[in-house]
């Protein structure tokens, strides 16, 4: 599956750069995480509870950047596993900060997720419309965390 979209945040694009490297910070804007430790620099890891259609459960997921262009993109490779169903989940995503003005700056995400076991089995659609509902719960709180009126 492939996720695509833009988030325009009133921020300066190094205040959105420093935000998203900031795992704290990043990490509370995600719906359902419920822990999270950074192990260096570029990896990360945590478990993050989640309910897909009928069936509900904690990921425990590893996220590595593998590219980081400061302050312009970054490339980021996330493994996960579901305690319940054993189901993995594995996504590539590429975040792009571009300055639309001094105090303006857009964020271009695509992420490509690839769902192997019972998870996937659920079908596109329930998949879809779970990632949609974490998506824009996800920039409601980085509107919020940023002092971002844009979104609220």
């Amino acid at each position: 599956m492939i996720f695509d979209g833009k988030i325009d945040l009133d921020v300066p694009v190094n205040k959105a750069w420093d935000f998203l490297i900031d795992i704290n910070k990043f990490s509370a804007c995600l719906p359902g995480i419920e822990e999270v430790k950074q192990i260096d620099d570029k990896t990360f890891e945590g478990a993050l509870g989640a309910a897909v259609g009928p069936i509900s459960g904690k990921f425990t997921f590893r996220a590595t950047i593998v590219e980081s262009q400061p302050p312009d993109q970054m490339v980021v490779r996330t493994e996960g596993t579901d305690s319940v169903t054993k189901s993995t989940v594995n996504a590539d995503m590429t975040v792009d900060l571009r300055e639309l003005t001094d105090n303006k700056t857009q964020m271009d995400y695509k992420a490509d997720i690839k769902i192997r076991g019972r998870l996937a089995i659920l079908g596109d659609m329930v998949l879809r419309a779970t990632a949609t509902l974490i998506l824009q719960e996800f920039t409601r709180r980085l509107h919020k965390e940023l002092g971002d009126q844009a979104g609220v």
